[in-house]
């Protein structure tokens, strides 16, 4: 059997699995997860689901010991999600003072994720049952500086602990759909083994995968702030371990923990910038090193409630993001009263004319209520396009798109009278 092939193997095994488990046959179940684990024993997915299915035949000590092991080894490998899905399996308390090492201020925390431990060979098919055979350990191999948890690990240990009650696991089987598209957010995800596909609904081609999550990463985050339904699909691509973060809970950790606040912040802050510098037609065809240039250059602003940020015909050369608040957009036709034509939010972009084409604003945007944005103002975007040249030259293709779309947004008789 191919090594392209053994994961769809795997996929079969563990959808038997599942139709046993559902049809009462217990013993077939757990010496499908056996063979699973056998053929994967690095892989907590397999072993956890061994340990439901021992739970299931009435085995809670031996389902015990399957869970104890994955907390153990993971942790001791540097694969801090996939421990806390076994504690939280375990209903293990004090997990602040378990997983101190994973926490902010851990001396052995790595600033960045660095690549998982080496695996051992995985074989090329699944082997066959033999359900007397001891199961093969998972042997630690622990990294030189540990892995962080994805927003956990900016936790200190009271707000850890504060926060871990209301975490939960979650189980997926191959398909499984996680978010739906257009329904309200919740809850974050932390991938703790597996991988996740993100797909959209295309009328024309059907489901277009954007992407995949692996371990060690989230999904979902952008319900923080953005107050709108999911913008895309998320399902299992095989099974998936995951840590469920219930969004009510984060911010009620937060209400009674500052340090958690000024965590989610930060944390909002990076995500939507980085979104905006990924998925911007602006941007998101530039090098990774431009991109990364333009994520340093944006400024944090506080902004109070009624602040004008771009006015009507005045120059504009800056990019303004809404992280938290919202602005209003009006525009004046004519010497004729401004009328307001837009409300922008968390997520939302302006001023992008201005840095396109560096001609006066079109419109006037203003604060209706204190908040906090994100600017990339015209000296820091000159220091990016001196050192990237490759910006000015994406921007310069894009300008003309841009500002005629930007007129006809606006009902501009010029651009009828120009189209003509």
């Amino acid at each position: 059997m191919s090594e392209e092939a053994a994961p769809d193997e795997r996929h079969g095994v563990a959808a038997g699995a599942h139709a046993a488990l559902a049809a009462g046959e217990v013993a077939a179940a757990v010496s499908a997860w056996r063979r699973l684990v056998r053929a994967e024993p690095r892989a907590a997915r397999w072993r956890l689901r061994l340990a439901d299915a021992l739970d299931a035949a009435d085995d809670p000590v031996a389902a015990a010991e399957v869970r104890a092991d994955v907390l153990d080894a993971a942790q001791a490998s540097g694969e801090p999600l996939a421990a806390l899905v076994a504690a939280l399996a375990l209903e293990t308390e004090g997990l602040a003072a378990r997983f101190a090492d994973f926490l902010a201020g851990s001396p052995r925390l790595a600033s960045g994720a660095p690549p998982r431990p080496p695996l051992p060979p995985t074989p090329t098919s699944v082997p066959a049952d033999e359900p007397d055979e001891a199961l093969p350990p998972w042997i630690p191999s622990a990294p030189p500086a540990l892995p962080p948890m994805p927003l956990l690990s900016l936790l200190d240990a009271a707000a850890f602990d504060a926060l871990a009650p209301a975490l939960e696991r979650v189980a997926l089987a191959d398909g499984a759909v996680l978010l739906a598209e257009g329904a309200a957010g919740d809850s974050l995800y932390l991938v703790a083994d597996g991988a996740l596909e993100v797909v959209k609904d295309d009328p024309d081609r059907g489901d277009v995968v954007l992407g995949r999550v692996t371990a060690g990463g989230l999904v979902g985050e952008m319900a923080l702030v953005l107050d709108r339904p999911r913008g895309a699909t998320v399902r299992a691509a095989g099974e998936v371990e995951a840590v469920r973060v219930p969004l009510d809970a984060l911010r009620a950790v937060a209400a009674r923990h500052p340090r958690v606040a000024e965590v989610l912040e930060a944390f909002t802050r990076q995500r939507l910038l980085a979104t905006l510098v990924d998925t911007s037609p602006l941007f998101r065809d530039l090098s990774p090193g431009a991109r990364a240039a333009l994520l340093r250059g944006f400024e944090a602003r506080e902004v109070p409630a009624g602040a004008v940020l771009v006015e009507q015909g005045a120059p504009a050369a800056d990019l303004w993001l809404v992280v938290d608040g919202a602005v209003t957009v009006h525009r004046s036709e004519g010497g004729d009263e401004p009328v307001e034509v837009a409300t922008l939010g968390p997520g939302d972009v302006f001023g992008e004319i201005g840095l396109l084409t560096g001609e006066p604003a079109t419109a006037t945007v203003r604060t209706t209520r204190d908040g906090r944005l994100d600017v990339l103002g015209a000296d820091a975007f000159a220091a990016v396009r001196a050192a990237h040249p490759e910006v000015a030259e994406r921007l310069k293709a894009l300008g003309a798109d841009r500002v005629a779309e930007n007129r006809f947004i606006f009902e501009d008789d010029a651009f009828f009278e120009d189209a003509d």
